[in-house]
């Protein structure tokens, strides 16, 4: 029964066609949906994860900035190797002329300890002291600014002043290229253009060996109840919140397509299944008549159908995974 259910797969060949077709864009959408949607969360985590390479763990304020004093308290926890206060705002950049440059700039604490460092710097170095900072490789390249020369800065802190530009920083498709320049400087000199009390966060690098979980108690226990303190899972999830919603959003659309796809697929597959039994029925018949049984028959049916199933969507992954490529590239575009 085997060696002659081969045979019938081979001899129906166009008859299953339409059949293994239906099963190809049917598999094809869905593997390609489920592609692009999982190259998109890994994106995202991706994106969100620039600037968290090296951290382990941080706390973030509550309704109160975090301190200086509280970044030195969380930095002598023990299993702490790094910790360092980081923040997020605006300021301006005044360009070679004197004029404001363009676009909205982000300011940015850059931490002086190597350890939470997840800058790529393309010329010079991230500042370790007051009075440095980093700008952006486009807004350095557009302005003209030399290594060594001074940049003016202001912000909410108070009117521009000089500070000396130390580096380049490649931020290009990260959370923090908006369009405009990027400024870095040392927390303190951020905290000062920037015009505020304390840090969003504090992140913190563990020492090699040492237990996060017990490292994440002891911090929450130096910072206070009123201090959010999260592992490195959490950080990432809380930075995607907002991409993963509409990535949700994205998935369900695409997703509704695919369900539609393979219940049209089913009745294709369906009617075109019972148009071949069909047409088989004297063939059938004598199936019966020469001693197979009616468990044979209709097991020679099953294997007939896995078998043009496994092939149809083996070949509907292959288009799937191309279709997930040329997608994945037109949203890129």
């Amino acid at each position: 029964m085997l060696r002659l259910t081969l045979r019938q797969v081979r001899a129906d060949g166009l008859r299953l066609l339409l059949s293994s077709l239906a099963i190809v864009l049917g598999v094809a959408f869905v593997a390609g949906t489920l592609m692009v949607t999982d190259d998109m969360r890994a994106g995202a985590y991706a994106r969100a994860g620039t600037f968290d390479r090296h951290t382990d763990l941080a706390a973030y304020a509550g309704r109160v900035p975090l301190s200086p004093a509280l970044v030195d308290r969380v930095r002598a926890v023990d299993g702490v190797a790094a910790a360092a206060g980081e923040l997020t705002g605006s300021a301006g950049v005044l360009g070679a002329d004197g004029r404001p440059v363009l676009g909205y700039a982000v300011l940015a604490a850059i931490p002086t300890e190597p350890a939470l460092q997840s800058y790529d710097v393309v010329a010079g170095r991230l500042p370790q002291r007051a009075g440095e900072l980093v700008l952006d490789e486009e807004t350095v390249a557009e302005q003209r600014f030399t290594l060594g020369g001074p940049v003016s800065v202001g912000g909410a802190g108070g009117a521009a002043r000089a500070y000396t530009l130390v580096g380049a920083v490649d931020v290009a498709g990260t959370s923090r290229d908006v369009g405009g320049p990027f400024i870095g400087l040392v927390g303190a000199d951020a905290l000062a253009v920037g015009g505020e009390r304390g840090y969003g966060r504090i992140m913190v690098a563990a020492r090699p060996g040492t237990d996060v979980w017990a490292l994440v108690d002891r911090v929450r226990a130096a910072v206070g109840p009123d201090v959010t303190v999260r592992d490195r899972a959490a950080v990432l999830d809380a930075a995607v919140a907002d991409a993963v919603r509409d990535l949700r959003q994205f998935e369900l659309l695409l997703g509704t397509f695919a369900a539609v796809a393979v219940v049209v697929a089913g009745f294709v597959i369906a009617n075109t299944f019972a148009i071949v039994l069909a047409q088989r029925t004297r063939r059938t018949a004598l199936l019966r008549l020469v001693g197979a049984t009616r468990g044979q028959v209709y097991r020679a049916t099953l294997v007939e159908a896995a078998l043009t199933g496994l092939a149809a969507s083996a070949v509907g992954v292959l288009v799937g995974t191309g279709l997930a490529a040329g997608l994945g590239a037109l949203l890129g575009a």
